[in-house]
């Protein structure tokens, strides 16, 4: 009690308002709900332009058995992501990517969504698929194995790649890249447990990935095929003269030069989604060798001891899109 007789509190601090507010996101929202705040980079456009950690005042400090005290709302721990372990601090509430990203410098996933939907930041921890996006890093370090799409490939080229990335790559299993990592992940997980899956199969496994481009055809086609591979079958692969032995040896297929050009459709069709179904078709055309394009035009790479250049045009007359 004061001399007045009123109740003695703890002065309140008055806001500082000498520096502008920063804008509230869900991740500030998230972060700064404890006893700390942090600011994670922004993302535009799928580049980051920003990453500025701010730590709490705070006299609350847990010790650790080394290292000295940290701040309440940090941990030390001890990742171990593609058989590198890397011993660092972490804030309770950073993700995996974060750490990843911001802490580490390793760009082995992609962020999507930033909200466990797209699965585009999927990484394997001991096995199983989960999103970087919001796993927490502070959970990780435990001994779990973490590993991502940088740890697949055994050597150079495409013939060190894993089959599953070579299979997306050499398949057209992607557009603009975004989710191709996320998928990749995925599979390995989907085929790891499933050897041979079936169609179902294969959209139960990858119900947790989105690919805005709509590349789904041929990510199938990539499941299908690194499947195949990694059963010890010889498979070709659709957009490159590439076969790949039960070895694991690369080798041109007999023919694969081929002579390719580009023709333009005389009537762009009406959106991408329409042009896999006719790609699928065109493919099945004796004398194909590889197919890309997108809803204006089409590259076609074709045997010449088969085909040349009016028979061509004539299967897309037959397929419904002439070209110019």
């Amino acid at each position: 009690m004061d001399e007045t007789g009123g109740t003695t509190s703890d002065p309140v601090a008055e806001p500082d308002t000498s520096k502008p507010a920063l804008s509230v996101t869900r991740r500030n929202f998230l972060i700064g709900a404890g006893a700390g705040a942090a600011a994670a980079g922004v993302v535009l456009g799928g580049a980051v332009v920003a990453n500025k950690a701010i730590n709490p005042e705070s006299a609350t400090t847990t010790t650790t058995t080394s290292g000295g005290p940290i701040p309440a709302t940090m941990r030390r721990v001890a990742l171990t992501i593609d058989n590198v372990k890397y011993d660092l601090v972490v804030d309770n509430r950073e993700s995996l990517w974060e750490t990843m990203n911001f802490q580490l410098g390793l760009s082995n996933s992609n962020l999507g969504c930033d909200r466990a939907q797209c699965g585009a930041c999927a990484v394997l921890v001991d096995g199983k698929a989960v999103n970087g996006c919001t796993v927490l890093s502070a959970r990780l370090g435990r001994g779990q194995k973490i590993a991502t799409v940088a740890g697949l490939a055994t050597g150079p080229g495409v013939a060190g790649l894993h089959p599953i990335q070579r299979a997306f790559w050499l398949d057209g299993g992607f557009q603009c890249g975004i989710c191709t990592r996320g998928f990749i992940m995925s599979t390995v997980q989907l085929l790891g447990a499933t050897p041979k899956p079936t169609t179902a199969e294969i959209a139960e496994g990858l119900a947790g990935n989105i690919c805005r481009c709509g590349e789904y055809a041929k990510i199938f086609t990539a499941v299908n095929t690194a499947a195949a591979e990694m059963r010890g079958e010889k498979v070709t692969h659709l957009a490159s003269p590439v076969i790949v032995g039960t070895a694991g040896v690369t080798e041109v297929a007999p023919g694969a030069a081929g002579v390719s050009k580009e023709f333009q459709f005389a009537t762009p069709m009406g959106t991408i989604e329409d042009y896999d179904p006719f790609e699928q078709a065109l493919k099945k055309r004796d004398g194909i060798l590889a197919v890309s394009g997108n809803e204006r035009s089409v590259t076609i790479k074709w045997d010449p001891e088969k085909l040349d250049e009016a028979k061509v045009r004539a299967i897309l007359v037959d397929l419904g899109h002439a070209a110019r």
